[in-house]
C-alpha cells in the first residue's frame, strides 16, 4: 500500500510543530512528577493524599501518552511515534524517518526524505 508523501514545507512545518508540542506535553508530565512528589513529602502529606496525587499524575500521563501516540507525521501521514502496538518516543518518524526538527535544520529540504 503506497502512501502519498507530502513535500509542502508549510504543511510539514505545521505538522512538526504539532509533534513537538505533543512531545513537550509528554515530557513535561513525566518531569513534573518528582518535584511534586518532593513538595508533597515536605508538606508531610498523608498516604491517601499521596495516592490521590499519584492517580492524578497517572491519568495525566495516560492522556499525554495518548496525545503523543496519535499525532500524525506531516510527511507520510502515519502515526509519528507508533509502529503497530509499539509507542516509541524517538526523534524521527518510525515510518519515513522525518526528524522532529527537520524544518528547523533546513526548511527547504524538510519535505525530502533524509538519507
Amino acid at each position: 500500500m503506497a502512501q502519498e508523501i507530502c513535500k509542502d514545507p508549510v504543511v510539514i512545518q505545521q505538522g512538526l510543530a504539532k509533534v513537538r508540542n505533543r512531545r513537550w506535553i509528554l515530557w513535561s508530565v513525566i518531569l513534573v512528577y518528582m518535584p511534586c512528589l518532593i513538595i508533597a513529602l515536605e508538606m508531610e502529606a498523608t498516604g491517601s493524599t499521596m495516592g490521590t496525587l499519584f492517580i492524578i499524575w497517572l491519568v495525566l500521563l495516560c492522556v499525554a501518552v495518548g496525545l503523543a501516540t496519535v499525532v500524525k507525521c506531516p510527511r507520510c501521514g502515519n502515526t509519528y511515534h507508533t509502529n503497530g502496538p509499539t509507542f516509541l518516543p524517538v526523534r524521527k518518524c518510525v515510518h519515513c524517518g522525518l526528524a522532529v526538527n527537520a524544518d528547523k535544520k533546513n526548511p527547504v529540504v524538510a519535505g525530502e526524505k533524509e538519507p
